[in-house]
């Protein structure tokens, strides 16, 4: 299931001498017809609201554990990825790199990245088509616990003397 999402950001003035503004995702929508991506949508003194442009939110029938965990919070949310724009390839400083639904797949992006990762609150028209994707896809899978195999310390393996005996009584190994 692919859902065409529209992404929000705000860029701040910052109160730190160390940067001079910052950026935090702030709302997601279905994407809408007659914006582009860099149009300022609210702005004042202090912040600057910014459309950040279009983006496939993808789900997948294997992801489908991920989805449910994120329902069974209690609320509902869509993760929000922004990336630097180092190349110069962007309208914006921030580019939104990822948006999804799937917990697991945000906190991948933490691991030692500069990106900036929002969980920003599910919209309903999209919890609605979550909702029936689990239906549709969804296999509750039962916890089986793995057993250890049962193994005989005692039982010489690959017909050698076990190294520790081997030692003991000089016989083979590095010192004689």
């Amino acid at each position: 299931m692919t859902i065409m999402l529209g992404v929000i950001a705000e860029k701040r003035q910052s109160i730190s001498r160390w940067a001079k503004d910052y950026w935090i995702p702030v709302g997601v929508m279905l994407a809408p017809a007659d914006l582009e991506a860099g149009d300022v949508l609210v702005s004042d003194d202090r912040m600057t609201r910014y459309y950040m442009g279009r983006f496939d939110l993808t789900c997948y029938a294997a992801d489908t554990e991920a989805y449910v965990e994120n329902f069974d919070s209690g609320a509902p949310a869509l993760y929000v990825v922004l990336r630097r724009d180092t190349e110069g390839t962007h309208p914006l400083d921030w580019f939104v790199h990822l948006v999804t639904a799937s917990p697991h797949e945000a906190q991948d992006c933490e691991v030692g990245s500069e990106d900036l990762i929002e969980r920003l609150p599910m919209p309903p028209e999209i919890e609605a088509a979550m909702l029936d994707f689990l239906d549709s896809y969804h296999v509750e899978k039962k916890f089986v616990k793995r057993r250890r195999d049962k193994l005989d310390v005692e039982e010489q393996k690959f017909g050698k003397q076990p190294i520790f005996l081997q030692r003991k009584r000089g016989g083979g190994g590095l010192d004689g």
